[in-house]
């Protein structure tokens, strides 16, 4: 089955090529699927899916003019999932004032087989720079749950601001949001380290930074 062209394309020092497709739910779904009802996916609460149940997930959003998936591949191997939305049409919109622009996101990092210093958050600068190249996207929201300790830094470093807690049912959540300045002031404060992932200086800057350990 042939793929249409990716949406985007990064080329990130000591990680590889980093790339953004449209999901296909006929090919991808078995993928997601393994990832989803993996332990360290809990947080998206679809452990206990049927195969069938994340096919039907999957061909919902298709069908929904308000929500798209997306396949993270690198080096051509499929390693993250995206999510993005409207709020209006989410869980999240019931309980605050969604602004014109505003889109919100999910991203899932597939169980890894070897530990790679910096990807999971050259992944999430990725992503986040690949929304905000949308004339559209005029602010991120995002509503992990407050007990996902290893999402929330990763949020503060892309200049997501927290905004307060909300009980939604299922989880309490860490609302939080970013807009365009907020995000471009971060990246100009970032390590040496996480600003090469992040491909905001030549990978040559400092030579040790290849040491850092970073999330």
């Amino acid at each position: 089955m042939s793929r249409p062209d990716p949406i985007a394309t990064r080329a990130v020092p000591a990680i590889g090529c980093l790339e953004i497709l449209p999901f296909c739910a006929q090919a991808d779904a078995p993928t997601a699927h393994r990832w989803l009802t993996d332990p360290h996916a809990r947080f998206w609460g679809m452990g206990d899916n049927t195969p069938a149940d994340t096919r039907r997930y999957f061909d919902a959003i298709d069908d929904a003019a308000t929500h798209e998936a997306w396949l993270g591949r690198c080096e051509g191997v499929p390693r993250f999932l995206v999510e993005v939305y409207d709020p209006r049409a989410d869980a999240i919109g019931a309980y605050y004032d969604v602004a014109p622009g505003d889109t919100g996101m999910h991203i899932l990092i597939a169980p890894p087989e070897r530990r790679i210093p910096g990807f999971t958050w050259a992944v999430f600068a990725f992503v986040v720079d690949t929304l905000f190249a949308r004339a559209d996207v005029a602010r991120l929201v995002v509503e992990p749950d407050i007990a996902n300790d290893g999402i929330h830094p990763l949020n503060e470093r892309a200049g997501f601001s927290y905004v307060r807690h909300v009980d939604m049912g299922d989880k309490t959540a860490a609302f939080s949001v970013c807009t365009r300045a907020a995000h471009a002031g971060a990246m100009q404060s970032l390590s040496p380290a996480h600003a090469r992932a992040a491909c905001r200086e030549p990978a040559v800057a400092v030579a040790t930074a290849d040491q850092e350990i970073m999330q």
